[in-house]
């Protein structure tokens, strides 16, 4: 399911098995994840699929908010846009390999 190094700070492994988590440990992941966001200088958002995930659209959201720079990694099978979240956007790139220079070039 998942290793050590993913699976969220505090949340043991069989918290993560059943589809029915408790508040507790939906908690956990939600602090976990909300602390993440909080401490980062930016956020590297994966958009893929036909639509943006809701997940990373919050994400996308919340770092706007707090004025931290958003990189975007797009793939070539995307067909739609939502242009609100395009708007939060700093820099798109569509391949990993520029992801680095994509960094720097924010002067985080």
């Amino acid at each position: 399911m998942f290793s050590s190094s993913q699976r969220p700070k505090g949340v043991t492994e069989e918290e993560l098995k059943h589809l029915d988590m408790s508040n507790a440990t939906k908690e956990k992941i939600f602090n976990n994840d909300l602390n993440a966001l909080k401490t980062s200088d930016l956020t590297v958002a994966l958009l893929t699929g036909q639509d943006v995930d809701s997940g990373t659209a919050a994400e996308i959201g919340f770092s706007y908010a707090n004025k931290k720079p958003i990189i975007a990694i797009t793939a070539s099978e995307r067909r739609f846009r939502d242009l609100f979240v395009e708007g939060m956007i700093d820099k798109t790139i569509d391949e990993i390999d520029i992801l680095v220079d994509a960094i720097k070039s924010l002067d985080v």
